[in-house]
């Protein structure tokens, strides 16, 4: 099980898939149904969908 939050690097995010089993290290976890990536110019969400719940992970974009 994988320990998901805003810490975690984005490439490690980016590597999960559906069947993968996450949790937010307090009250949420479960086996990733889908998972749905925003983005916008400022940072990019994912939106991590379980069997009865959701984990919101947001990352800030890195601005040169």
């Amino acid at each position: 099980m994988t320990i998901i939050n805003d810490n975690l690097p984005t490439s490690a995010l980016l590597a999960l898939k559906a069947g993968d089993e996450i949790t937010n290290g307090n009250d949420r976890s479960g086996t990733i149904k889908n998972i749905e990536i925003s983005e916008t110019d400022e940072f990019l969400m994912f939106l991590f969908q379980l069997e009865s719940s959701h984990i919101i992970v947001k990352k800030l974009k890195q601005i040169c």
